[in-house]
């Protein structure tokens, strides 16, 4: 499997909710309207609405009440809202985490039988109109028509190629990936295809696009996004930009998996946000980890270390850890020349399912001569739950779902760059 993305993808705004935060007293039912419902507003409706990207909306009473017990559980083992860095290790923003006190609210409502409460306690609805990539683009770019998944596939790994017609080179400042069916898209990167070779593949026996597991086929000179479950848009800092040439093709490489019934149908789409000012630097893609290695049948923890020389100064925007179903843990630092240490993201928890972009909270600057560092562990013996073989067996890395890998993605700029 090439790399998530996710990442991932979609920001969680703060508003509306600050009671969300504080614990309720014990003396006094908990409501839907008064209790339960910032708390989602704040974590939850940002995916779970219309539009938001999740399979399912968590607006109205009826839809939480209907799947009361999933959140609960979902919550209380920190499996949503999706966010696996370690708090305080990484100046990330936008964290998602619920609070003790936030879950503690959920749990004595579903105890209490889950009552709606006084509909006039609602908060106001939270508003998602603030203009971002995915709701005011400038450019949108799909497949010129939906990509049908046989029922009960496998992994299957499919490239799009779509040309564009700009009489210029264009600078975008945001993007923002939106999944035609969730249910089936496993995550998507978007790539750009400089001389636009890809446009002459037509397409194949079996539809629109062109297989493409173990790479897009073409030298990628650039990202323009990319999805996964839980992930947020792309919004560079002013004077960033994604270059897109004149000429260029843009390749959406999709992981499908459609574990439904019936065959499913999927036009993904990206969108894009023009750079309104000079842009001064260009975004910049770099991978640090193992691209070989071999993890033995039976170990509970098998680790690597890794490492990447900065040779020019750098500013990091965001950071995407990546690993397969046997990962466990990965930790990623900078190391200066004095042995002065920058904590960058640390993931003790890994789960396949919610990867994708983290984003600084500012940029994190790494003078010339210091390393970017990471050390990674995969759990490979029988008492892994998620381990799809029984009984283990050696996995080396690949680019199948049970396949494995291990490095992080950094999107960075280079600090002596201007553009003009």
């Amino acid at each position: 499997m090439l790399l998530g993305l996710l990442l991932l993808l979609l920001g969680m705004l703060v508003g509306g909710a600050a009671a969300a935060d504080k614990p309720v007293t014990s003396n006094r039912p908990v409501t839907f309207g008064r209790d339960v419902a910032p708390i989602l507003q704040q974590h939850c409706q940002e995916c779970h609405r219309t539009g938001g990207g999740a399979p399912f909306t968590l607006i109205e009473y009826s839809h939480v009440y209907r799947r009361r017990d999933k959140i609960l559980e979902s919550v209380e083992k920190r499996l949503m809202p999706p966010w696996k860095a370690v708090p305080g290790y990484g100046d990330l923003k936008g964290e998602r985490r619920l609070t003790n006190a936030e879950i503690a609210t959920i749990a004595r409502w579903v105890a209490a039988g889950a009552p709606e409460g006084n509909p006039r306690d609602l908060p106001p609805a939270r508003d998602f109109t603030t203009a971002t990539a995915l709701d005011t683009p400038d450019v949108v770019l799909r497949p010129e028509r939906s990509y049908t998944v046989a029922a009960r596939s496998g992994d299957v790994y499919r490239c799009f190629s779509i040309p564009t017609s700009f009489a210029e080179d264009r600078y975008f400042s945001a993007s923002g990936v939106v999944p035609g069916n969730p249910k089936i898209v496993h995550h998507v990167l978007v790539m750009v295809d400089p001389m636009g070779v890809t446009s002459r593949r037509g397409s194949s026996d079996d539809g629109d696009g062109y297989p493409c597991f173990g790479g897009p086929g073409f030298r990628v000179d650039g990202y323009l996004g990319g999805w996964a479950p839980g992930a947020r848009p792309w919004d560079l800092p002013d004077d960033v930009g994604m270059l897109l040439p004149k000429g260029a093709s843009v390749v959406f490489q999709l992981h499908y998996h459609n574990a439904q019934l019936t065959p499913q149908t999927d036009q993904t789409e990206l969108r894009l946000r023009a750079a309104k000012g000079p842009v001064r630097q260009r975004l910049q893609f770099m991978r640090v980890g193992q691209f070989s290695l071999t993890i033995p049948a039976g170990n509970p923890r098998f680790g690597i270390e890794a490492g990447s020389f900065v040779g020019r100064p750098i500013q990091l925007i965001a950071i995407h850890p990546h690993m397969h179903l046997l990962g466990r843990e990965m930790k990623v630092w900078a190391r200066m020349k004095d042995e002065s240490v920058t904590p960058l993201i640390h993931i003790d928890d890994w789960d396949f399912n919610w990867q994708g972009f983290y984003w600084f909270r500012t940029p994190v600057s790494l003078p010339a001569a210091s390393w970017i560092e990471m050390t990674a562990a995969w759990d490979n013996s029988e008492q892994n739950a998620r381990n799809p073989n029984k009984p283990p067996r050696d996995v080396r890395w690949g680019e199948r779902t049970v396949d494995e890998m291990g490095h992080a993605a950094i999107l960075y700029t280079f600090d002596d760059e201007k553009l003009k």
